[in-house]
């Protein structure tokens, strides 16, 4: 059998999309990119939908079959491509790989979306006619998004929502310094999937409030952070400024 034809249907600012860049890297698995613009609702179109039923970025189609949720993805890739590892060996540490993974999509992601739509998103929906607004909204597929755009259009997020959001990712910087005090990495001493899905909400934490990373304040996150940023799957993800890869025209060619 030939080498799979993977095709990652992405957009470059997405964090989940950076998880899978991420694990395809560590991985060297050779992939054909395809960015799907959030700003022209690409991901909300039918065809798009067809991928991804939810309507959210990203799709990872593998020889015609899509999948998607990039934590269950990026657990798919371990299985089928086993090497180099991605899981601990460790039941407790696997045990401990899923959780930490939950808990950065069910706390840190909506945190870290406040602060991306509102940068991104809420001065393209904010010019929407209140027509433009309900035909936009009736091709959400889910309610969740649908009540997020719908606050892009006339309920910005409050400064004070901004700030609560911010202290969510200062916790997530401390429970990583909390972490590394004894094992070099989220879960345990072999560097896995935990990280991988924590290192997009790193970056924008970085990039959001910069000091909440200084060894200083947080020595032991700075130096996994450190040790994340160093590896050539990192580099290749290309898991860069949310500011440059917010623009319209970016889409660097992959190496």
């Amino acid at each position: 059998m030939g080498e799979p034809e993977i095709v990652l249907y992405h957009a470059w600012i997405s964090s989940a999309s950076r998880k899978v860049r991420f694990c395809l890297s560590e991985k060297g698995l050779a992939y054909t990119p395809v960015k799907v613009s959030i700003a022209k609702q690409e991901h909300h179109a039918e065809w798009y939908k067809k991928l991804n039923p939810s309507g959210v970025v990203p799709a990872l189609v593998i020889d015609g079959v899509s999948l998607i949720e990039s934590n269950f993805i990026n657990e798919y890739l371990d299985e089928r491509f086993p090497d180099p590892a991605l899981r601990p060996r460790a039941p407790l540490d696997r045990h401990d790989m899923r959780l930490w993974s939950k808990y950065i999509d069910d706390i840190c992601l909506p945190a870290i979306q406040k602060h991306n739509w509102m940068m991104n998103y809420h001065p393209i929906a904010r010019a929407w006619s209140d027509q433009e607004l309900q035909d936009r909204l009736a091709a959400i597929p889910t309610e969740n998004r649908r009540h997020v755009w719908y606050r892009m259009a006339r309920d910005p997020y409050t400064e004070d929502e901004l700030e609560a959001a911010l202290d969510v990712l200062r916790d997530m910087a401390d429970r990583i310094n909390a972490r590394t005090v004894a094992t070099q990495w989220l879960a345990g001493n072999d560097f896995s999937l935990a990280d991988i899905n924590t290192a997009p909400y790193v970056k924008r934490l970085e990039e959001l409030s910069p000091d909440d990373l200084r060894p200083s304040r947080r020595p032991y996150a700075a130096k996994w952070w450190a040790a994340v940023t160093a590896r050539p799957g990192f580099t290749a993800a290309k898991i860069g400024s949310f500011l440059e890869q917010r623009k319209p025209d970016y889409d660097p060619v992959e190496s």
